[in-house]
């Protein structure tokens, strides 16, 4: 499994790419609008998926599993 934030590779491989640094995670996460991309590695499909914002009390307390 691979994740992107942007253009930024979060995870290669199942595991933490290499090339990821928080600076980058952090612009990113800077954004008004961030694509979140994820392959599977078991084929071909794709979809795509709309969201909105999280409410600042949803953020808050997920943040705290962060740290």
């Amino acid at each position: 499994m691979s994740f992107w934030l942007d253009d930024v590779l979060v995870v290669e491989n199942g595991a933490r790419a290499a090339s990821y640094t928080e600076e980058a995670g952090q612009r990113v996460m800077r954004n008004d609008e961030i694509v979140v991309r994820v392959a599977l590695g078991r084929g071909d499909a794709s979809a795509t998926v709309w969201t909105c914002d999280l409410s600042h009390d949803y953020v808050s307390i997920n943040a705290d599993y962060r740290s």
